[in-house]
């Protein structure tokens, strides 16, 4: 039989753990409810600023039989593997070649605080038609100025962009500091809404949507399948075909 002195000690153990954990779920809680509200209020959406068009960045000849789209995430460490695994042997096999061009489309997740920073840091070098020396920079130095890395991601970004060869600084600098690439990146944002994207990086090969990153073998058995499908004159493709091919997607987690 358990004496009422011990009991009692037993019982006060039990509630002064069950305290201990349920602060510690507190704790929990709102270290990522507070994670959360830090990603979203980043950079959130101005609905005040007037509507841009824009269509992301294409890199390759006009007159390539198929264009292949991709919806990445600057922050999404799966997006950085296939930028840096997959995406040179792409651009030297088959960018460069004429097979493909492609269509980058940034799409800013709210889980990633800043990601915001770096798409309109890429979008501040297109303006002096480095987009994707600094795509590649970004990419290559994820762990510098990414969530985990720094609070103050603009400033890593502007240290970033000096390895940009012929790009003229004090132009990118006031580029990023204004944030006035704010609309062009809600329009590839909306667009990312628009066709579903649920999954970064996500491509669109010729008429035919893919989720996820993929080796280069792979990359490039479906972009000879599209290539097979596609109508002999590339003028009949248009400018924008991928954006406009409505599959299916094959998954819903974001990434």
């Amino acid at each position: 039989m358990v004496k009422p002195a011990a009991k009692k000690r037993s019982n006060s153990a039990f509630y002064i753990l069950l305290a201990v954990v349920a602060i510690a779920g507190v704790g929990i809680i709102t270290y990522l409810t507070t994670r959360t509200g830090d990603a979203r209020n980043a950079s959130p959406i101005d609905p005040t600023l007037p509507a841009v068009k824009s269509e992301g960045y294409v890199i390759g000849s006009a007159t390539a039989p198929i264009e292949v789209t991709e919806f990445a995430d600057f922050e999404c460490p799966a997006c950085e593997r296939f930028a840096s695994i997959t995406e040179p042997d792409v651009r030297a096999r088959l960018v460069n070649a004429g097979t493909i061009r492609m269509r980058f489309i940034d799409y800013p997740l709210p889980m990633h605080r800043n990601t915001w920073n770096a798409s309109r840091a890429a979008a501040c070098a297109n303006v002096q038609g480095k987009f994707w020396e600094m795509h590649d920079l970004i990419y290559a130095n994820q762990d510098r100025w990414n969530g985990e890395a720094t609070s103050s991601p603009d400033k890593v970004l502007k240290e970033i962009a000096r390895q940009v060869p012929g790009l003229d600084q004090s132009k990118f600098d006031a580029c990023v500091d204004s944030k006035e690439m704010q609309a062009k990146i809600q329009a590839h944002y909306n667009i990312a809404q628009q066709r579903q994207i649920n999954v970064t990086p996500t491509f669109y090969i010729g008429n035919t949507r893919f989720e996820g990153a993929m080796p280069f073998d792979e990359f490039k058995k479906q972009v000879e399948l599209a290539v097979a499908a596609a109508p002999k004159n590339p003028a009949a493709l248009g400018g924008d075909t991928s954006l406009k091919a409505e599959a299916p997607a094959k998954g819903s987690t974001k990434k």
